[in-house]
């Protein structure tokens, strides 16, 4: 057994190491097994809690009818229940236990890891993972009885498991294998490895006093051998400590594997070794806790991956805290990484009005809070005294359960849960704006004040390079009608074509591809590329907006990923609200490349029954073959793909070259909401073509568009498109309404845009506005107006009165004997009426 360390530490972190040697060593010579979830000192608390507590006895009384009924299988015939475990008798030698099958996926006649497994492949894993999963129910059952038939139940599975498993050998594939899946070892500590020595914990006294394991080869009663099950569970540990990977969440989803299964190991000093592996000694292949706890530098740091990523890990990590905390309170890992417990609900905060997530790389529309780890943190800080955290979880605790949203279930709540807390419910105030830092993203809110999530207008920017990330530039959502409108494609199954080449690049996303080749290059699976930079926002993240109609953000992307874009980018994208119930986007997308005979796609996917222009003379003509010469470029999985993934898109039908200004709906007519549309104004442009496309079914879509193709629009703008970039105005609506604006006309200045004047007809008043969009340091000069900045909207009523003044970004702005000078580091919003 190989081990390889990392050194290079730090004096805080080996003043660390050695605290947790010596503090480990005390509390280890302390210890009667159980004690890795629970003590044999609190059962007492825990019997009281079932005999007073509804939601305990609950616990125990599900935990009890299904340890029962395989209790009741197993007496009838030892022998045959335990036989029934996927032995491969095929290959059994001597008197020895058959060994077991083995879990594997071939595809195209390859070995692949078990994501893409079929159903017949993970038969004799499922079958084997129910058997230790009575095994675990039995052994807490005796914890909690004291009765021995439970702990016989445990005992002689784990005896087979054990004896079994050590007829094969761990497979050293690509340094990612297992022992029963000798191809996905990463995937075998997580569905097996850890059961196992929690088994032991629990029926160690039982074994302890030589309790009988039932033996199917001697086709009787025997004695336990502690030395053999030592050796399996350390050569779970191993698995984790020495294979795998760094660097990502791989690390921390293995990690419960290897701390059940380092306290496991009854020898005091290999159980203080391979514990520390988990708190200060990383690998090549793992890093320790101290290391993946440098994620969350700062109070709000989240887990830098992908939605259903950052929650598990961190979840994961809050929960190993309390356990070894628990083994060993001296620790304080609450108190020492107390920023792991403040990230838990930070994903609550990048929502949009339906509580769908803001969704980036494979990330999913929908999650539910880790209330569980909520729970994990509340006691973590009982134990270490922290007020703060305490004071932070319990309100949205109690909230949960109050409505219904959450239920204590599983044993980890019997052991560790109390009944309730005192702190009254409480409410996430989400904030204006908000940004995922590590994903690039800056998103913008306005929620309506008749509190229906309908009414509300969310949107963001972003893209970043991180695992699990996608190569899709500088991508862009939009919210409106109680729904994610403009989509990103969002991902079904790992590995298949769909996703390697469609959904996880730059052609499933809103965003602009170069000269049809735009990439992700180097870094994770090879699709790394440049994060989205901020120029400007405002409001800033945890500021009050200066107006309360206006938000708007600025931001900047290189494109350089491969050799034929050369890119450099910019999106100004402003929340405008006009009413109650109405509100629009607008949509500014500057690109250039180095590049001669440059050419730029700007894409917008819509969630919808059909695209509808009301150009009649864009002459729209079949183009099946304008996306197609990627068609046939190399695939290799996660490593090369068939950039930029258009070649998906169906239905291809392209317009002349179209100056003219252009207006369009998307049409979403089946929700059960009933019908909504997304109207879209695009200012012409010389050199402008557009095409309509369906584009590949959306992930999480609301039905039935979780099943349709994505109706998608696409102007191309041949030559630069930074003076005159792509412009495009986005107003949500729904069946009951009409679209509020009238007119959309493009403001310019040498030849160049330089902003928008749009009228609006809300339910109540008529609106002008003059809204600039200009890059840093620019200058717009008319007869009527004068500004120097980056963004600003007058808004006129129909008379041309003056109703208010934004400045989100800027310096100078005149309006008529209005003069206004700004503090560069400071918005300006003043109202007229």
């Amino acid at each position: 057994m190989k081990i390889t360390k990392k050194t290079n530490y730090s004096l805080g972190a080996l003043l660390l190491i050695v605290f947790v040697f010596l503090s480990l060593r005390v509390t280890s010579q302390q210890l009667e097994r159980p004690f890795i979830l629970v003590k044999s000192s609190e059962r007492n608390q825990i019997l009281e809690k079932i005999n007073t507590q509804e939601w305990a006895n609950e616990i125990y009384l599900d935990l009890k009818l299904k340890a029962d009924v395989q209790v009741k299988e197993f007496y009838k015939d030892p022998k045959s229940y335990i036989e029934q475990l996927p032995f491969n008798w095929s290959e059994k030698k001597n008197n020895k236990f058959p060994p077991f099958f083995k879990t594997t996926h071939i595809r195209n006649g390859v070995q692949e890891n078990l994501d893409n497994a079929t159903d017949e492949d993970w038969k004799p894993a499922e079958l084997l993972i129910r058997y230790l999963q009575v095994a675990l129910d039995c052994s807490e059952m005796y914890y909690l009885t004291q009765d021995e038939k439970y702990a016989h139940v445990a005992s002689s599975i784990l005896y087979s498991f054990v004896k079994s498993v050590q007829q094969s050998e761990v497979s050293t594939w690509r340094g990612r294998g297992g022992w029963l899946f000798p191809y996905d070892g990463f995937r075998e500590v997580r569905v097996i490895g850890f059961r196992l020595p929690l088994i032991y914990d629990f029926i160690h006294p039982y074994l302890k006093k030589e309790g009988k394991a039932f033996d199917i080869i001697k086709n009787e009663k025997v004695n336990f051998p502690f030395e053999e099950a030592q050796k399996v569970f350390k050569a779970y540990a191993n698995i984790t400590v020495n294979y795998g990977q760094t660097g990502s969440n791989h690390c921390a989803l293995e990690a419960p594997s290897l701390v059940f299964n380092a306290l496991a190991m009854d020898d005091e000093n290999e159980r203080e070794k391979w514990l520390s592996y988990f708190l200060t000694e990383s690998t090549d292949n793992q890093d320790a806790l101290n290391v993946m706890v440098k994620n969350y530098k700062n109070e709000g740091d989240i887990w830098p991956e992908t939605s259903q990523y950052l929650n598990h890990t961190t979840s994961i990590l809050a929960r190993l805290m309390l356990v070894v905390n628990k083994y060993n309170p001296m620790l304080k890992l609450g108190e020492r990484y107390v920023n792991v417990l403040h990230a838990l609900p930070r994903l609550d905060y990048f929502i949009y009005p339906n509580n769908e997530i803001v969704r980036w790389g494979d990330g999913h529309r929908s999650a539910h809070a880790p209330y569980e780890a909520y729970e994990n943190a509340y006691a973590l800080a009982e134990m270490d005294e922290l007020m703060t955290i305490q004071n932070k979880f319990a309100p949205l605790i109690n909230k949960a359960i109050d409505n219904g949203k959450y239920k204590r279930k599983g044993t980890e709540a019997l052991f560790w849960y109390d009944d309730s807390f005192d702190n009254e419910s409480t409410t996430i105030d989400l904030t204006r704006t908000d940004r995922v830092y590590h994903a690039g993203i800056v998103l913008q809110r306005n929620l309506s004040s008749t509190n229906n999530p309908k009414d509300g207008l969310m949107c963001f920017v972003g893209g970043a390079h991180m695992v699990h990330g996608h190569a899709g530039g500088m991508d862009m959502e939009l919210y409106g009608e109680g729904q994610v409108l403009g989509v990103d494609n969002g991902r079904k199954r790992y590995g298949v074509d769909l996703h390697e080449n469609y959904s996880r690049i730059f052609a499933a996303h809103n965003t602009v591809i170069v000269n049809g080749s735009s990439q992700g290059e180097g870094g994770w699976v090879n699709l790394g590329m440049n994060s989205v930079q901020l120029i400007a926002m405002e409001p800033e993240v945890g500021k009050e907006g200066v107006s309360p109609y206006h938000s708007f953000s600025q931001t900047s992307f290189e494109d350089d990923k491969g050799d034929k874009a050369e890119a450099t980018q910019e999106r100004t994208l402003a929340l405008i609200r006009t009413s109650p119930n109405t509100g629009y986007y607008v949509d500014v997308f500057r690109s250039k490349s180095r590049l001669p005979n440059e050419y730029h796609d700007y894409l917008y996917h819509n969630i919808g029954d059909k695209l509808v222009f009301e150009n009649k003379d864009l002459d729209f003509k079949k183009t099946p073959d304008r996306y197609m010469a990627n068609a046939s470029l190399p695939w290799k999985r996660n490593k090369t793909y068939k950039h930029p993934g258009w070649h998906f898109f169906e239905n291809v039908r392209t317009s002349k070259v179209y100056e003219k200004d252009v207006k369009a709906t998307f049409h979403t007519k089946r929700l059960s909401q009933g019908a909504v549309f997304m109207q879209l104004h695009i200012p012409g442009f010389e050199n402008r073509t557009y095409t309509k496309v369906k584009a590949p079914t959306t992930f999480e879509a609301p039905e039935p568009y979780h099943k349709k193709f994505t109706p998608t629009l696409v102007i191309r703008n041949k030559g630069e498109a930074w003076n005159n970039p792509f412009v495009v105005v986005y107003e949500p609506f729904n069946e009951k309404e009409n679209p509020s604006i009238q007119s959309v006309d493009k403001i310019e200045q040498d030849g160049r845009y330089k902003g928008l004047k749009i009228i609006s007809e809300t339910p109540t008043e008529v609106l002008v506005q003059y809204i600039i969009t200009q890059s840093k340091d620019e200058v717009y000069q008319s007869d009527t107006i004068h500004f120097e900045g980056t963004f600003a909207i007058i808004t006129l009523d129909e008379n041309e009165k003056l109703q208010s003044i934004y400045i989100g970004d800027g310096e100078t702005l005149k309006y008529g004997n209005e003069k206004i000078v700004v503090d560069p580091n400071k918005a300006y919003y003043k109202s007229y009426h």
